[in-house]
C-alpha cells in the first residue's frame, strides 16, 4: 500500500480489498484505481488543496476526490461499457 495521510481508511476491510485485487488478477480482470488525487489539509470548504499522484499523499493531508487525469482515464475506460459496478462515490 501507499501512505494515505489522514484519509479515511477502514482498517477492518484492508484484507478484503487485497483479496479483491488478488482475485481480479487471477481472473485477468483490471481494477482501475485513480492515478492522481485531489488532496486537502483539512475537511473544510476553505482548506488548502493540491493535486498529487495517488501514491504521493503527504502526511497531514487527506485524499478527497479523483484528480483530473484519473477522471479522464475513467471516462475513457467507461466510454463503451454496458455494465459498471462501483463501490461508493469517487469523492466526498
Amino acid at each position: 500500500g501507499h501512505n494515505v495521510g489522514t484519509s479515511l481508511v477502514e482498517d477492518d476491510f484492508v484484507e478484503t480489498a487485497k483479496g479483491v485485487l488478488e482475485k481480479a488478477e487471477k481472473l485477468g480482470k483490471q481494477v482501475h484505481l485513480p492515478s492522481d488525487i485531489v488532496i486537502a489539509n483539512a475537511f473544510s470548504a476553505d482548506a488548502e488543496t493540491q493535486i498529487v499522484a495517488s501514491n504521493a499523499i503527504p502526511d497531514g493531508w487527506m485524499g478527497l476526490d479523483n484528480g483530473p487525469d484519473a477522471t479522464a482515464e475513467h471516462k475513457e475506460l467507461l466510454s463503451d461499457c454496458k455494465t459498471v459496478i462501483m463501490n461508493g462515490p469517487m469523492g466526498v
